[in-house]
Order: C-alpha cells, then sequence, then structure tokens
C-alpha cells in the first residue's frame, strides 16, 4: 500500500464518511460498538491514517442526528415534488423494551419507501378509538409539516 496516495479529508469529505459509515452499519445490521474496536481502528489506519473512527457514542448522537435530519430534507423535497401523489402505509409491532409501536411508511409513486415515524401506543392497543386519534393526529402533523396534501 506505500503506492497508493492518501490525503486528508475535508469537512464535506468527513461528514461525507459519517453518512457512509452509518449506512453501512443500519444496511448490516451491526452494533454501534464495533468502531471501538482496536482491530476496527487498526483497519482504518492502514486504509488510510487520515480517517478516524467516530467514537461510538458520538456516532450515534451528534452524527446520527446529522444525518437524519439531512435524509428528512430529501425525504420532504422528494416527496413535495412527487408528480402523482404518495400513499401512506400503517404497521405495528413491539420493540425491545416490549412497547407496542405503530410505524408510518410514505411510499413515493416511483414505490420509494420513506419511514416517517413511530408512536408508542402501548396504553392504547387494545382501544382502536385510541389507535385511530393517534393515526389522525398523524395526519394532521403530516399535512401540516410537510405542506402535503393528503385524502
Amino acid at each position: 500500500m506505500d503506492n497508493f496516495i492518501v490525503r486528508s479529508l475535508s469537512k464535506e469529505d468527513v461528514q461525507k464518511f459519517h453518512m457512509l459509515l452509518l449506512r453501512l452499519i443500519v444496511s448490516c445490521g451491526w452494533a454501534l460498538s464495533w468502531v471501538n474496536n482496536p482491530e476496527a481502528k487498526e483497519l482504518f489506519d492502514f486504509l488510510n491514517p487520515f480517517i478516524k473512527l467516530p467514537d461510538r457514542c458520538i456516532l450515534g448522537g451528534d452524527i446520527l442526528k446529522q444525518v437524519v435530519s439531512e435524509a428528512d430534507k430529501v425525504m420532504q423535497t422528494t416527496l413535495k415534488e412527487d408528480p402523482v401523489g404518495i400513499t401512506m402505509t400503517f404497521d405495528g409491532w413491539t420493540n425491545v423494551k416490549n412497547e407496542q409501536l405503530l410505524g408510518t411508511v410514505l411510499i413515493s409513486f416511483e414505490g420509494r419507501p420513506y419511514v416517517w415515524k413511530a408512536v408508542d401506543i402501548s396504553a392504547e392497543r387494545e382501544n382502536f378509538t385510541a389507535v385511530i386519534d393517534k393515526t389522525e393526529a398523524m395526519l394532521t402533523e403530516f399535512k401540516k409539516k410537510e405542506s402535503l396534501f393528503v385524502l
């Protein structure tokens, strides 16, 4: 590897690296803790000594918030520019804390899914009218936030 040129990363490159790193972690289903592993640090140092893996707390904190914020902006722009309209779907599941969640996925005209929101309905799971109220509240919030027309 001595014949290869390595360079320091610009601020934009570091942000792109963090975004790609998070996408890799999510798509592979890895825990964030692997970035603190000495072998992982050694590998990245070997590939490019200028690349420093962020600590898992920073990666799961500020960096994750920034990447999610940027993804939300892209989602909003894409959905606003959708020529036909979007489909809103709902799904329910139980998380690792045994909370009942109601999730919303928005699907664009091209069929691309966007996870929009999940709300805890643990207290309402036996009461369908409360779940309907939460669903209507989510629709109202979506209309206001996204400036989109919802039927």
